[in-house]
C-alpha cells in the first residue's frame, strides 16, 4: 500500500544539535496540566472523561506526550552511555533534589500557614514529620494535618507528584533492557515491544484489569513511554509529517468520542507523538531563544498545585481560570527560584558524584 503523497523527513534528520523546543514544549505541558488542576481543584472529583471529556483528554494526553518526551531522551541517554551509575546518577539528579525541596517547603513552611488545627497539634502529629522523606521516596500519597481542610479536594497535598513514581519504575525498565542489550539490537527491541504491545492490548481489551488505577496508569504510560523509545530506536525511520499526525489524531479522537480513551489511546499517543516531536524540533526563529531562559517545566509541575490550593483557600469560590490566573506568576516564581538554586546545580554535579561512585567501585573491587 503506498500514501498518496511523499513523506517529509525522518526524524534522523532534525535531532543534529541540541538546539530544539524540548523545553518549551515541556514548560506548554506543564502549564496544560496547571490548568487542568485548577478545574480539578475547584470542581472536584466530579471531573472525569464522561462530565469533562475534551479537558479530561487533554491532560491525560499531555501527561502520555510527556512520557513519550522522557522515553525518547532517556532511551537516548542510555545509549549514549550504556552505564548504569552514570544513567542512575542523572536521573536520580534530574528527579529528586527538586523534590526534595518542595516535599520539604510544604509540611515545615506551608502547611503551618494553611492548617485549621493550632500549631502545637499540628507538629505532635507524626505525619507531618514523615511527608518529607516518604515523598522523597516517591510516595506522594501522604495528607497533612487540617490542611486544606473542607476543600473540593482536602486529601490531596501535591496532585502531580504521583506521576513521578512510573517515571521512575520506568526508567528502571530502560536500565533492565538497555543491560540485556535489546536497545542497541533493533530485531532483540521489537521482539520486547511485541511483548509489552501483547500486554497491552491483553489487559486493555480482555480484562477488566484497567479499572484499578496503578493498572491504568501503568498501561497508558508504559505505551507511551514505549512509544517514545521506539521513535528513538528508530529514529531513521520516523517520518516527521504533520499529515499523519493530524490523520492519526483525528481518527484517534474519533475513537475515543464513540468508544473511549481507553480504545483510542493506542492511536491517539503516537499521533500526538508526531505533532509533539514536530513541534519540538522543526518550527524554529525567535522561539529557539527561550532555552537560553532555562528549563522550568518540571518545577512548575511540582509546585503548581500547592499554590493553586493555597490560594482557593484563600479566595473561596473562584473559577478554574481565574485560580489559574492568579497562581500563575507565583507558580512560574517558584519554577525559577527550583531550576536556578536547585535543579540546574543538581545537573551540573553529575559527573562529579559520577565520579565518586565509579572510584568508590573501583577501591572496592581492589579491596
Amino acid at each position: 500500500m503506498t500514501l498518496p503523497f511523499t513523506l517529509k523527513p525522518s526524524l534522523l534528520s532534525y535531532m543534529e544539535g541540541r538546539n530544539n523546543n524540548f523545553n518549551l514544549l515541556r514548560m506548554i505541558g506543564a502549564l496544560t496540566i496547571m490548568f487542568a488542576h485548577a478545574m480539578f481543584i475547584t470542581i472536584g472529583d466530579d471531573i472525569n472523561f464522561e462530565t469533562y471529556p475534551v479537558k479530561y483528554t487533554l491532560g491525560i494526553t499531555t501527561l502520555n506526550l510527556f512520557f513519550v518526551l522522557s522515553g525518547m531522551l532517556v532511551t537516548a541517554s542510555w545509549m549514549k552511555h550504556s552505564d548504569v551509575i552514570t544513567y542512575a546518577v542523572s536521573r536520580v539528579m534530574r528527579i529528586i533534589p527538586g523534590l526534595m525541596v518542595v516535599s520539604f517547603v510544604l509540611p515545615f513552611l506551608l502547611g503551618p500557614f494553611v492548617t485549621k488545627l493550632p500549631l502545637s497539634e499540628y507538629f505532635s502529629n507524626p505525619t507531618v514529620w514523615f511527608y518529607w522523606p516518604v515523598t522523597t521516596l516517591l510516595n506522594p500519597d501522604m495528607t497533612l494535618p487540617g490542611v486544606y481542610e473542607g476543600m473540593p479536594n482536602d486529601a490531596v497535598i501535591n496532585a502531580p507528584l504521583w506521576t513521578l513514581r512510573y517515571e521512575a519504575l520506568l526508567y528502571v525498565g530502560v536500565a533492565f533492557i538497555g543491560l540485556l542489550g535489546w536497545l542497541h539490537v533493533r530485531s532483540r527491541f521489537l521482539i520486547f515491544a511485541g511483548v509489552a504491545l501483547c500486554v497491552y492490548f491483553g489487559v486493555t481489551h480482555l480484562t477488566s484489569l484497567r479499572s484499578i488505577a496503578a493498572v491504568d496508569h501503568l498501561m497508558h504510560f508504559g505505551y507511551a513511554f514505549l512509544v517514545g523509545s521506539a521513535f528513538h530506536i528508530f529514529r531513521d525511520k520516523v517520518s516527521l509529517d504533520l499529515r499523519l499526525g493530524f490523520i492519526g489524531l483525528i481518527a484517534a479522537l474519533f475513537i475515543v468520542w464513540q468508544f473511549g480513551l481507553e480504545t483510542g489511546e493506542f492511536l491517539l499517543i503516537p499521533s500526538a507523538a508526531i505533532l509533539g516531536c514536530w513541534l519540538a524540533y522543526v518550527p524554529g526563529g525567535v522561539i529557539r531563544y527561550y532555552n537560553g531562559l532555562g528549563d522550568y517545566s518540571y518545577g512548575l509541575y511540582i509546585w503548581h498545585y500547592p499554590i493553586e490550593q493555597l490560594f482557593c483557600q484563600i479566595y473561596g469560590t473562584i473559577s478554574a481560570s481565574n485560580l489559574f490566573l492568579i497562581s500563575l506568576p507565583f507558580a512560574l516564581f517558584a519554577a525559577i527560584l527550583s531550576w536556578h538554586f536547585i535543579e540546574r546545580p543538581a545537573l551540573a554535579s553529575i559527573k562529579l558524584v559520577v565520579g565518586f561512585f565509579k572510584a568508590f567501585q573501583t577501591k572496592g573491587l581492589r579491596l
